[in-house]
């Protein structure tokens, strides 16, 4: 059994773009307390602190109403093959996301010429 940890941005003007990544491991839930405990309230993080693809999905470009969170949406076992990328077990995705709590979620502006220097 895997992990499917769902998760979405969701733009200013309430436009919502999707993802998704299978963890190896199955959740238990003194993990999902752990990693609702990371995130922010509502469940919100930054996506490439934690190594996950940014979903951003703006209809044309971002505005001062957009902002640089995603948010969690579901965590659930699955018999899915695992995917992610870096082919982390669920509780090493856990684990970086309490350090990234700790080290706090730099949030940055999406709207910036920049921005994407913010995530290097």
């Amino acid at each position: 059994m895997n992990t499917c940890f769902a998760y979405l941005y969701r733009d200013g003007s309430n436009d919502k773009q999707w993802g998704s990544v299978t963890f190896r491991g199955a959740p238990d839930a003194s993990l999902l307390q752990r990693l609702s405990a990371a995130f922010e309230s509502d469940g919100f993080f930054i996506a490439h602190q934690v190594r996950l693809p940014e979903l951003f999905c703006f209809p044309s470009a971002p505005d001062a109403d957009d902002h640089c969170f995603h948010e969690m949406a579901e965590v659930i076992a699955t018999a899915n093959v695992p995917d992610d990328r870096f082919n982390r077990t669920i509780a090493e995705f856990v684990a970086e996301a309490e350090r990234a709590a700790k080290a706090g979620w730099a949030a940055f502006d999406v709207t910036a010429a920049d921005a994407g220097s913010a995530r290097s």
